[in-house]
C-alpha cells in the first residue's frame, strides 16, 4: 500500500490517493479529479474507489467526476443528504458541488474489500453526523475527526462536539496499538501522539 498526498482546495485539503499494485482508492478528493487519474496512472494503477470521510464540499468536490470515470463513491448515510444541500458548505465558500449518488453507503462496522486492501470503517460522528475514518493496515484516514494537536470543528451543521470527543476519545483512542493518522487538513502525527497531547483530553 502506498499512499500519495496532494492538497486540494483552497482550504489545503489533504486529499490521499492509495495505491496497491494496478489498484487504487482515494480519500476525499475536493477537487483535481485530472491530476488524481492522472497520478494513478503514473503509478500504473486505475481509481476504482472514492472514500469520503463526510460530505462537506472541501472533500466530495471531484467525486462526480472521478465516478464518471469508474470509480465507486462510498460515504456514511448520515452525511448523504448533505451532498445536494447548503449543508455541505459550498454556498458560503462561493462554489458548487457537482451532485452525485454514493455507490455504497456505510453505516459503521463494515470491513471493505478497497483496491485488494481491508478497509474498516469507523462511524465517527461530531464534525458531521456522518463522519467516518477509514483504517487501513497501520493507517487511519480520519478526514476532519481528528488533526495533529487538534480536532474538526463542530459548529457546523449536524455538529456535536459531545459526540465529536467521545468518537476520538471512546473510539479511536480506544484502539489498540498505534498507527499513523492522515486528517483531512495539516500535517500527518500518529494515534499515540494524540492519546497523549491532543487538547479534546481536556477540552
Amino acid at each position: 500500500m502506498k499512499i500519495l498526498t496532494f492538497h486540494t482546495t483552497e482550504l489545503e485539503t489533504d486529499t490521499y490517493l492509495v495505491t496497491n499494485g494496478s489498484e487504487a482508492f482515494v480519500v476525499d478528493p475536493g477537487d483535481g479529479a485530472d491530476m488524481l487519474t492522472a497520478a494513478a496512472e503514473a503509478e500504473g494503477a486505475k481509481i476504482g474507489w472514492v472514500l469520503l470521510t463526510h460530505a462537506h464540499f472541501d472533500h466530495i468536490g471531484a467525486a462526480a467526476e472521478l465516478q464518471r470515470g469508474g470509480a465507486l463513491v462510498i460515504m456514511h448515510r448520515d452525511d448523504v443528504p448533505l451532498v445536494g444541500s447548503f449543508k455541505n458548505l459550498a454556498f458560503y465558500a462561493g462554489k458548487k458541488v457537482e451532485h452525485f449518488t454514493p455507490d455504497v453507503t456505510v453505516s459503521g462496522g463494515e470491513t471493505l474489500d478497497v483496491a485488494g486492501i481491508a478497509v474498516k470503517v469507523m462511524h465517527t460522528p461530531g464534525h458531521t453526523a456522518g463522519g467516518v475514518c477509514y483504517i487501513a493496515e497501520d493507517c487511519i484516514f480520519s478526514g476532519d475527526t481528528l488533526f495533529e494537536l487538534s480536532y474538526g470543528r463542530t459548529d457546523f451543521p449536524t455538529g456535536s462536539f459531545k459526540e465529536l470527543k467521545n468518537s476520538i476519545v471512546n473510539k479511536l483512542f480506544a484502539l489498540k496499538g498505534d498507527y499513523k493518522v492522515f486528517p483531512g487538513h495539516g500535517a500527518p502525527t500518529t494515534l499515540q501522539f494524540e492519546r497523549e497531547h491532543n487538547p479534546v483530553l481536556t477540552d
